[in-house]
């Protein structure tokens, strides 16, 4: 039986690497964690599905000179998208990839206090920023989305 993610259901920002990945890969992960969460009664928000384009950002989509513009556009679009979520869902499960973007998602996601739960497959039990900036830190995705469900049972519990 699933839980079906209403209006008010919780928002999930889902944060992971994208740079040098294939479409099928960015999205079809995405697409298999909307199903998990949905099953548990959260609504996942993928900031990578409306990002503008490089071409968006290029007047009448000729050369651009200067892309400093584009990846400004990128970063404050993902930034005015997880400030309207309520919890953040990271996967760092690639092997030694470095992950900048999702590093500064969290970043701002604890500033803002709004809780990240990581999965990143092999554990590495030593990563003092990492644990300290993370509400939560998984080897397995679905721990992870086990995790987020019961926070927002008992942030329900507790506000009701």
């Amino acid at each position: 039986m699933s839980a079906s993610a209403g209006p008010t259901a919780p928002r999930v920002y889902f944060a992971r690497a994208v740079d040098g990945l294939d479409a099928d890969q960015i999205f079809g992960l995405a697409d298999q964690l909307r199903r998990e969460l949905e099953s548990v009664g959260l609504v996942m928000v993928d900031p990578v599905a409306s990002e503008p384009t490089f071409r968006d950002a290029q007047p009448g989509g000729g050369m651009m000179t200067d892309p400093s513009r584009f990846y400004r556009e990128i970063v404050e679009h993902d930034l005015a998208i997880l400030g309207g979520c309520d919890a953040v869902l990271m996967d760092m499960t690639i092997p030694d990839r470095n992950y900048i973007g999702c590093v500064c998602e969290m970043t701002y996601a604890h500033l803002w206090k709004i809780p990240c739960v990581v999965y990143q497959g092999q554990i590495d039990a030593y990563r003092p920023w990492l644990r300290y900036h993370a509400a939560a830190v998984f080897a397995r995705r679905s721990e992870a989305v086990a995790y987020l469900a019961d926070h927002f049972k008992l942030v329900k519990l507790t506000a009701g």
